[in-house]
This record gives C-alpha cells, sequence and structure tokens, in this order.
C-alpha cells in the first residue's frame, strides 16, 4: 500500500474539477481504443496514438512549467504563507499531470496488450527498461519515428506501437505488431537509420554493436521464441491447461452498489478481503462527513499476517521511471470502459487484502506443507533487491543480467516439490483477482507436471483462457 500521506494527496487530487474533465475525456479515448470496429485498423490506432502524443506534450510543458517553479520555493528557506499556499498547489498540480501522463500511457499499454495476444513473456520482457521520459510532437525525435511508425504501418499493413507513449515497451523506439509477433525497431538520426534484427545482421567485420542493439535482438528472439535467458537458463513459455477464474464480477457487482453505498466489501474464502471506496460518489456528495466514512470502512484490529494491495499503488513511479510491472495494465481489465477508467484514475479504491496466516492453514488443509523464511533469508533478499535494483533495468547489459531471486514470503511444499509464494502468485491474488480456488487448481496442475517431469522446472506460465480474462 501507499504511504498514508501520499494517499492523502491523491485523495486531494480526486476532487480537481480539472482531473474529472480529463478523466471524462480519456474515458471516450479508452472506450475508442478498446471497439471491436477499431480492432483491425492500424491507421487510426495509430492516429489514436498520435493525439495522445498531442496532449501528452500539452501536459508534460504544464508538468515542466509546475516542477521548475516548485523547485524555485524549495530552494527557499522560509516561506511566506501565500508561497506556501502556492507550493501546496503546485504540488498538487505536479501530481495531477503526473497521474494524467501515466493514464494515457496506460491506455496505449492496453493497444500493446490486446494486440500482442496478452504475451506477458514478451510484455514483461520488454518492461525491464527504465521509463520514458517527456513527449513533444513537434521535436526531430518524435517526427521521425512516427514518419516511420506510418511508413512501416502502411508498407506491411501492420500495427505500429510508438514505445515512449507506454510504461510496458520499454526497448527500442517502435514496435510493429504483425499477426500477433513483435518485430522491434530504434530509430537513429531522426529517421536516418533504423536498427532492426534485419539491419543489425548487416553489421560485419569489426564493426562493434551496441549495448543497446544487443538487448533489441535479445527481446526479437524472445519475442520469436517465446523464452528468455535468465541467468544462462533459456526458461521457455509453458501452456498450461487450466481454466482460469476471478473475482471480478464480484467486483462488478460492488462497483454498482459503492454508487449509493460508497464503500462496500465482502469476504471470501476465508482469507479474502475486497473493499470498494467510490470516490467519484463521494465527492459528488460534498457534504459528507469524513468521520462516517471512516466509520464505513472499519480497521480489524489482528494478529494475522495480512497483505494488502490495491490500484492506488499504480500510482506509484519513481525517478527513474519505475512502475508496478507486476500485473497488466488496468486498460485490460474486464470492466466497462468507466469502470476500468475509474480504476486507473483512483475514483475508485479497490483494496484486496489477503490474510497470510489463514491462506497457510488453508494449504495445509489442502495437503501442502509451508516452510517458513527464516529472518536471515528475508535480510538477504531484500540486501540483495537493493544491490541490485539501481542496475535491474540498465541498457548496458542483457535484460535479465540482473534479476534478483525472488524467495517470496514462504515456501509450498509436497514431497520433493516446492514454490515460492512469490511476488508473481501474490500479485495475480491481490491486484489480478484471481480466486483461491484457481490458485489451488494452479499448485495441484504444477505438481502434477512435475511429477511426470520428475525434476525442477522454470517456465512461464500460460493459462488455457488467458484471452478470455482480459479486454
Amino acid at each position: 500500500m501507499l504511504e498514508k500521506d501520499y494517499a492523502i494527496k491523491i485523495s486531494s487530487a480526486l476532487a480537481s474539477s480539472y482531473y474529472k474533465k480529463w478523466v471524462g475525456y480519456f474515458e471516450k479515448v479508452l472506450r475508442a481504443t478498446r471497439s471491436k470496429r477499431h480492432k483491425d485498423k492500424k491507421d487510426v490506432l495509430l492516429a489514436m496514438q498520435l493525439k495522445l502524443a498531442q496532449i501528452e506534450t500539452q501536459l508534460w510543458k504544464l508538468l515542466s512549467e509546475a516542477r521548475d517553479r516548485a523547485k524555485m520555493l524549495h530552494l527557499k528557506s522560509n516561506l511566506s504563507s501565500k508561497e506556501q499556499k502556492e507550493l501546496d498547489g503546485l504540488e498538487e498540480h505536479i501530481l495531477i499531470h503526473e497521474q494524467l501522463i501515466r493514464i494515457s500511457r496506460t491506455i496505449c499499454d492496453g493497444i500493446a496488450w490486446r494486440n500482442l495476444g496478452y504475451n506477458r513473456t514478451f510484455l514483461n520482457s520488454s518492461a525491464r527498461g527504465f521509463g520514458a521520459g517527456s513527449v513533444n510532437v513537434n521535436s526531430k525525435e518524435f517526427k521521425s519515428e512516427f514518419m516511420w511508425a506510418h511508413r512501416i504501418s502502411k508498407t506491411m499493413n501492420s500495427l505500429v506501437i510508438l514505445n515512449d507513449l507506454t510504461r510496458f515497451l520499454r526497448i527500442g523506439d517502435l514496435t510493429e505488431i504483425g499477426d500477433g509477433v513483435a518485430f522491434v525497431h530504434e530509430i537513429k538520426k531522426y529517421g536516418k537509420e533504423v536498427k532492426n534484427m534485419f539491419t543489425l545482421e548487416k553489421v560485419k567485420g569489426k564493426a562493434k554493436i551496441s549495448n543497446q542493439a544487443k538487448r533489441l535482438l535479445e527481446l526479437q528472439r524472445i519475442a520469436f521464441a517465446n523464452k528468455a535467458k535468465i541467468y544462462g537458463i533459456e526458461v521457455e513459455t509453458k501452456k498450461i491447461g487450466l481454466i482460469l477464474k476471478t473475482y471480478t464480477d464480484k467486483i462488478k457487482r460492488l462497483f454498482r452498489e459503492s454508487e449509493k453505498k460508497l464503500v462496500v466489501s465482502e469476504n471470501m474464502d476465508g482469507c479474502i478481503s475486497i473493499e470498494v471506496t467510490n470516490f467519484k460518489t463521494i465527492q459528488e456528495q460534498k457534504k459528507r462527513d469524513i468521520e462516517e466514512l471512516k466509520k464505513l470502512s472499519p480497521k480489524v484490529k489482528s494478529t494475522d499476517l495480512i497483505l494488502v494491495h490495491s490500484n492506488w499503488d499504480t500510482f506509484f513511479s519513481d525517478e527513474k521511471g519505475n512502475f508496478v510491472r507486476s500485473a497488466p495494465p488496468y486498460s485490460i481489465y474486464p470492466f466497462s470502459a468507466k469502470d476500468c477508467l475509474y480504476l486507473m484514475s483512483g475514483y475508485y479504491l479497490v483494496k484486496f487484502s489477503l490474510n497470510v496466516t489463514k491462506l497457510k492453514e488453508i494449504l495445509k488443509r489442502n495437503n501442502w506443507e509451508i516452510e517458513e523464511r527464516t529472518e536471515a533469508d528475508l535480510d538477504k533478499q531484500i540486501a540483495d533487491f537493493e544491490k541490485e535494483k539501481d542496475v535491474m533495468f540498465t541498457t548496458k547489459q542483457a535484460l535479465y543480467e540482473h534479476a534478483p531471486d525472488d524467495g517470496g514470503l514462504f515456501t509450498i511444499k509436497r514431497g520433493p516439490f516446492s514454490i515460492s509464494f512469490d511476488a508473481m502468485i501474490y500479485s495475480r491474488l491481490t491486484m489480478e483477482y484471481l480466486s483461491l480456488q484457481s490458485l489451488l487448481d494452479i499448485l495441484e496442475e504444477l505438481y502434477r507436471i512435475a511429477s511426470i517431469r520428475q525434476r525442477p522446472d522454470v517456465y512461464f506460465p500460460r493459462f488455457q483462457n488467458e484471452d478470455e480474462l482480459w479486454n
């Protein structure tokens, strides 16, 4: 969960009429990008990206001006009450524009995810780079990239994504998508040179391929082979014959109930609680007492270990552009365009609480053993992450050169088979709303596969109805 002070700033920004206006606009854009009418219209989807780039240019200009002014005020040792009020306003202005840019890029991420068939192996690999900076449609760089995007789209009859308008496509400048397969292009010298797998194959003799080009070729290989090399080990994508179930229908019902009751919740399967707070309705009821709202979401005291994730966690971004990569973008969730936009914008606050203590009890009742992590194990895991975090997504080395082991909170075991309850598993639960029964089914299926193969296996899982889970 986000820190309390930051969450308060978000709730304040949600009251802005300016923010409300933009959210309404982006809802229309999201609806258009998700429309089946436009699914195969490459030129329309490219035109939508250009429109979003024009909007981003405007938002970046306002954001930059506000940041410069706020920086000047922060340099002052003492601020007058008037200056402090101005600074407070600027910081809210900055937060709002940062989130509007995030929403715009999440919409473009949705275009990429849908047209790449929700291929997590490729998309999670392509996200292993630092975030893009500002966008300016009037710059030579952008004009050259868009010129090539248009040219490639027309010539190859393929969809082209402008990577800087997304959060997940961090390798190369353009991602061309043809028949669900990605081709990555890097545009150099303002469009005079294009680097891709074909042009780089021609580099011979003593000519040196840059680290950036090596990463491009590595990602291209992942796109073709659907497998990645992690610490020298080939990790392939394996199809798992399971139909996953989620809590999305229950969450839809909670959305509708929240329109009247403001804050609603439901407990499920003995270890899960989902709470929805509807800030859109709260803002419309301006006289609503804050203390009265708190009573609708009472804090339950417990000594159990409880993991809490919310959609507001996606507001996080650091100075290097890192973001929450562990879940798909909300633009592809199986809700209406309005509900998806309310998730993205924060008008809905969906808190998913997982009682880990009770989950362990359920696992034991299903014939699983639990091996706890020691404090020393957790300290080492944190230390390894701290050591790697600044170079994890560096452009100077291979995509998975720095991938610290996630030992998870505990290990689930049965006989010689074991699996860590790591970020990948609990984000499926807490951020993608996977049902508990599906988690138990996955564990049984992985155990069955391991029993047949009689050896430990590492792979990217692809479930039977993966395409149908998303929009």
